[in-house]
């Protein structure tokens, strides 16, 4: 692996060590939820929460009206679940159904028994009960009022919603009938919310004045502290501007959405503290605050935050921000704190009172699950080093703090371990680069060597044999015309050395080399090379011949022949970020591959052999032989596909599928833009809003062999799951055509969103930035991680096949090999094989050969793509069989490969990364595990917002 996936700087100061031992941390960022979007059906309609998580206290007989036939909308078996007893206030029965994890529950909906209209049986009311292992009982939900009964259904067949006014957390619920009188009921539920993403376990705080109870915290109520539960301030619920203003919908007023304190009953100060499921890195805390200085209601004046790992050792120095609440204008603010990435298990808030009140209606945390063991020896180095100075800044609505970090003396008795830390760290570093340094010369030394004795060998025979090599015929002005990018490209040698012609050493940079801030290193010497010495070279895809030779063409250099090289040294530029070293040549007799117009007749005779001759178009070869699947260009592991033949697919109405758009057909049938509903999201829940889908339906009659492969090919991709892949949803099989259901996203393919918001964007106010373009490819990264863990080959990487949706998030598809609209990227070979040759690895094109280091070149297509925003087309000045004779030379190993040019202003170490993946050997190629660390760590504590 390369010296620049290995090495980590090392700072001098401990905070800056223990960011580095984060940027090692596995980390899963998670936000709050939002209840209006916390409405997604959890399951129970579509058998997303399997049988056995469903049970009840009896059940008249288990298997018509089990607990299982509890599925609102569902008419299976006996239709509904009827307890063997009739409901009475002496009885008790119960329905519950796990959700295995906890959610955030903010409605239900139940239905009585329609039975195919022979029911009569139903639940006028009932009430709900939950449960959750941090509390560890079974607790009886109620509103703002004390009130527990919820209203049921007034008859068998229409269903009622109920919303919940204050919601709860869960990961069990328990639905219980209830009735005055015997009466016998049957149920049919549904359950609604999202999974509980806050990661907040329980909090801590002063028992509020009664006008601003918590009234729904679920923990022990003491006379002066609420201790083990969660209420108001976690329920993603947010206050009204105003506190005295009444709820229309719940019939009370909305100061019971704020929780209050006074300095009369707490004193000058406010404590809360929260725990969490585990050790977190926190990048923000939100506290949603009134601010009503008539009514005696302010922001508070100043507040301190603690992190610690137990709960009873917190850090030395909190976090300090002090508000200036005269200007504040707003009645309600989100009061922003950036907690600087901190890592514990409990953070404590101090909040200081400005007046006699302060109100809180919502306290949320931003933050990333450590997966790792951090042992308390090792954070409290880091909890003792003082940070201060916070400024507050509000825009809009909302208030952001601010922090300006000012290192303050450490304490005397830490200063050895720092310096014993820092010293060990810089004696680290040292060793490391020295061993590298060695590392690579040693490897250096030996392939010049290799080259040196290559060459020797095959140009030491007679002259009277010659080889034939295809001359690229590029217009002057497509090469000499200004770049593509808007900078001038590396230099190639081509013209006069000393006396003789056509050798070809590499010269001196371009002059604007010399200035760049990108990257430099000492030109390299080598001795004088005499004879037939070989000397490497390297390509881009403009030459400043003026450097070099008398020659004022500006054309590719065209090696003609090697003569020999003058007595003079030959100079190497250095190996920069706009040029890339080819690899050796390959030391066995590669197969005939192309023919070429041109004679070189100063070769020696015993080339023409080693390099055979055929023609690129007329002769079948492997690149031809691309054959995607019917459904997927994806190459699937053979082993794998039986394993998944038992699996079920979701099925989906078909009359619920809207076309939007016909986006193009295949061999296998055709490919449309659907919208439809219903559809199960990544978490497993189902959500009744619309959603735009690609649906790959099947020609009718097409064969049941056909038809046999297709279904075997979505059964294993229905088991392919990972956020950043396009998951396969469901199917339309009963029926012919049969149709495969498969995700898409809110904002479409990449190459078209980047262009609108390019278009949209001006330079006051950038929609995109280096970091949203980086978070996009450290995404793919994530994604093609999962694929090369799984053993699939994508063969189609490129931004047309990655689908962008809210909040910048990612999806990797496989559906524009179908599309018309990308035809211009893919070359139709005389097979009538659709390749896309220019994100193609030079073994994938040549030999058919496919791995996940194919599909990692790909990817650096894919990421020169990002940087350029999608604007270019990879290798565009090159015709189709130019590109396909440009992965000839890297075959050949010839030097006269050509690369693309580093896009404007992208950092040395991003186009370091693209050449580690345009290696020629797929071995000495990174893997996608370690390509998205990389790009982790580069995009660390990027926050993407639509």
């Amino acid at each position: 692996m390369d010296k620049r996936f290995a090495m980590i700087p090392f700072a001098l100061s401990c905070k800056s060590l223990f960011y580095w031992f984060c940027c090692f941390l596995i980390v899963i960022i998670v936000r709050p939820a939002d209840t209006k979007e916390c409405r997604s059906a959890l399951g129970m309609e579509f058998s997303k929460i399997p049988d056995h998580k469903i049970t009840a206290s009896s059940s008249y007989e288990v298997k018509s009206v089990g607990p299982q036939n509890a599925r609102i909308r569902q008419e299976k078996n006996g239709g509904a679940w009827c307890p063997k007893a009739q409901i009475s206030s002496e009885v008790r029965e119960y329905l519950e159904i796990d959700l295995d994890e906890d959610h955030l529950i903010t409605w239900t909906e139940t239905q009585g028994r329609w039975g195919n209209g022979q029911g009569q049986e139903f639940t006028e009311a009932f009430t709900v009960e939950y449960w959750r292992k941090s509390i560890g009982r079974w607790v009886e939900y109620k509103d703002s009022r004390d009130n527990k009964v919820l209203p049921g259904n007034v008859n068998t067949y229409l269903s009622v919603n109920q919303e919940f006014e204050l919601p709860f957390v869960a990961s069990r619920i328990r639905f219980v009938p209830f009735s005055a009188h015997p009466r016998t009921v049957c149920m049919r539920v549904e359950i609604y919310g999202c999974p509980w993403e806050q990661s907040v376990v329980n909090y801590i705080a002063p028992r509020a004045d009664t006008e601003f109870e918590d009234v729904s915290y679920d923990g022990d109520l003491g006379r002066s502290f609420m201790t083990g539960g969660l209420g108001m301030l976690t329920d993603s619920l947010y206050g009204a501007d105003d506190f005295l203003q009444f709820d229309l919908q719940f019939h009370k007023p909305l100061s019971k959405r704020w929780v209050g304190w006074s300095n009369d009953s707490t004193g000058n100060k406010l404590d809360l503290v929260f725990e969490f499921n585990g050790f977190r890195m926190f990048k923000e805390v939100k506290i949603h605050t009134s601010h009503i200085p008539t009514r005696d209601v302010k922001v508070f004046s100043m507040a301190l935050i603690y992190v610690s790992l137990d709960g009873d050792k917190w850090q030395e120095w909190p976090i300090k921000l002090s508000t200036k609440s005269e200007a504040i204008k707003d009645t309600a603010v989100n009061i922003t704190i950036n907690l600087k990435s901190r890592v514990g298990r409990y953070i404590k808030i101090c909040l200081y009172f400005s007046a006699r009140w302060i109100l809180i209606s919502e306290v949320s945390f931003e933050s990333e699950l450590v997966a790792a063991n951090i042992t308390e020896r090792l954070l409290s180095q880091y909890y003792t080093q003082k940070e201060t100075g916070y400024e507050l800044r509000q825009s809009g609505d909302t208030t952001h703090a601010r922090k300006e970090v000012t290192t303050g003396p450490s304490p005397g008795n830490s200063t050895q371990t720092y310096v014993g830390l820092v010293t060990g760290s810089l004696a680290m570093t040292v060793l490391l680069v020295a061993g590298v340094v060695v590392g690579l010369a040693l490897k250096r030394g030996r392939q010049k060597v290799a080259l040196l004795q290559f060459k020797q060998a095959t140009l030491g025979a007679p002259k009277q044999q010659s080889i034939n090599m295809k001359h690229l015929n590029m217009s002057k002005a497509a090469v000499g015309s200004s770049s593509l990018y808007g900078r001038s490209g590396g230099i190639i040698g081509g013209g006069v050395s000393g006396g003789g012609v056509g050798g070809g050493h590499v010269g001196h940079e371009s002059e604007d080399s010399d200035n760049s801030s990108v990257y430099h290193e000492p030109y390299k010497r080598l001795p004088s090379v005499k004879n037939h010495d070989y000397v490497p070279t390297t390509f881009l895809f403009k030459k400043d011949v003026s450097a070099l030779t008398t020659s004022k063409s500006s054309e590719y250099t065209d090696f003609t022949s090697v003569g020999s090289f003058g007595q003079d040294e030959v100079k190497y530029s250095s190996p920069s970020m706009y040029t890339l070293n080819p690899p050796p040549p390959p030391s066995t007799r590669p197969p005939p591959l192309l023919q070429s117009e041109q004679l070189n007749k100063s070769l020696p005779a015993n080339l023409h052999n080693y390099y055979a001759a055929i023609d690129i178009i007329k002769t079948e070869r492997k690149e031809q032989h691309f054959t995607p699947g019917k459904f997927t260009c994806m190459k699937l592991p053979e082993d794998k596909q039986e394993e998944c033949s038992q699996t079920s697919l979701y099925e989906i109405s078909r009359n619920r599928l809207r076309v939007i758009e016909k986006l193009g057909e295949g061999n296998f049938g055709m490919i449309h833009l659907c919208e439809t509903d219903g559809i199960p999201e990544y978490n497993a829940t189902s959500t009744f809003h619309k959603r735009q889908v690609i649906v790959k339906s099947l020609r009718r009659g097409c064969g049941e062999q056909n038809k046999q492969e297709v279904i075997r090919e979505t059964k294993y991709l229905y088991t392919v799951r990972d956020p950043n892949l396009a998951r396969i949803v469901g199917v339309c099989s009963p029926d012919e055509p049969l149709c495969i259901i498969q995700e898409y996203c809110e904002f479409g393919d990449l190459p078209s969103f980047l262009k609108l918001q390019t278009t949209e964007s001006t330079e006051a106010h950038p929609t995109i930035n280096y970091g949203c373009l980086l978070y996009f490819a450290t995404q793919i990264a994530s994604g093609m991680k999962h694929l090369e863990g799984k053993g699939i080959v994508h063969r189609d990487l490129a931004a047309r096949n990655c689908l962008v949706g809210k909040n910048y998030s990612l999806k990797i598809s496989d559906h524009a090999l179908y599309c018309s609209q990308y035809d211009s990227d893919y070359y139709i070979s005389d097979t009538k094989s659709r390749l896309p040759i220019r994100w193609m690895s030079w073994e994938s094109l040549l030999l058919g050969k496919y791995t996940s280091k194919s599909d990692v070149w790909s990817f650096a297509v894919t990421l020169w793509e990002i940087l350029m925003f999608c604007s270019h087309q990879p290798l565009a000045e090159m015709t189709n069989e130019q590109v396909v004779e440009n992965a000839n030379h890297m075959y050949l190993a010839n030097s006269k490969h050509r690369y693309v040019e580093p896009p404007p202003s992208c950092p040395r170490e991003m186009y370091d990364i693209m050449a580690e993946c345009w290696k020629r050997s797929d071995s000495d190629r990174p893997k996608f595990s370690e390509i998205h660390l990389f790009l982790q760590r580069k995009n660390l504590g990027y926050i993407p917002v639509i």
